[in-house]
């Protein structure tokens, strides 16, 4: 009785453990469907777990830092979508960008974060126009190494696309377009495994806004990334009502 008691209670500890909410796996899967979903608290929330957890755990320190910094991102993105204060974008921009730093400094290897950093830089490069040289030497740097260290991460490939698109667009067009015909695939564990849904979301904003762009293709890219992410409240709620605004009706 003793051993099915004691083995029940490490059981029980081993399941409490896995699924508390403070464990990165679950500060991933909240601050990802939050982003999607556009729900600012809960961003704030795995943001500040996630920094918890780098500061009591060093072994998984890089990737609790590359969550907080995912978290903060995704609220200054779908802060702008709300038309949020612009101090409160930037100062989560910071926060994301000092986040995606932090793991780098911890995992210098670290493809992913250096993918991140520099797609935030691209986007101080517009927001920050006193520092741009520091920003465009920025943006170089980081994603020359994350195509050292990760030449096929899809969202090594989509943040340098997104970038790129400003100097060689047909270039930037071809990633997004290699990147859109990827399956979507999922990894185990606090790794990150989005940018397959972001490369078919990017490709159909700019058939829909870019000069030579084709509307019926944007769509149908929008609908296939809602298929991803049914609950992606950009894609549903503003991506594919302005292409269908745009398309001729008989």
């Amino acid at each position: 009785m003793r051993y099915i008691t004691l083995s029940l209670a490490i059981l029980t500890l081993s399941c409490t453990s896995a699924s508390r909410p403070g464990s990165l796996l679950d500060v991933k899967s909240r601050a990802m469907r939050a982003g999607y979903t556009a729900d600012l608290q809960v961003l704030a929330d795995a943001a500040r777990d996630a920094r918890a957890i780098a500061a009591s755990d060093s072994a998984i320190a890089p990737l609790a830092h590359y969550w907080a910094g995912y978290a903060y991102w995704q609220r200054a993105v779908n802060e702008v979508n709300v038309n949020a204060p612009p101090e409160q974008i930037a100062a989560d921009r910071t926060a994301a960008l000092a986040e995606m730093d932090a793991a780098i400094a911890a995992r210098e290897t670290f493809a992913d974060a250096h993918a991140l950093a520099g797609w935030l830089h691209g986007w101080l490069y517009t927001a920050d126009p006193d520092h741009r040289d520091a920003h465009v030497t920025a943006i170089r740097a980081h994603h020359t190494r994350a195509r050292e260290l990760e030449p096929d991460n899809p969202r090594v490939l989509w943040a340098y696309a997104t970038a790129l698109q400003f100097r060689d667009r047909p270039a930037a067009y071809k990633i997004f377009d290699e990147l859109t015909r990827r399956p979507d695939v999922s990894k185990p564990g606090a790794e990150p495994d989005w940018g397959v849904p972001e490369a078919l979301m990017t490709r159909a904003w700019i058939h829909a806004n870019m000069d030579g762009g084709d509307l019926a293709i944007g769509e149908q890219l929008a609908h296939r990334a809602l298929e991803l992410r049914p609950y992606w409240y950009y894609v549903k709620s503003i991506l594919i009502p302005q292409i269908e605004a745009k398309m001729p009706h008989p």
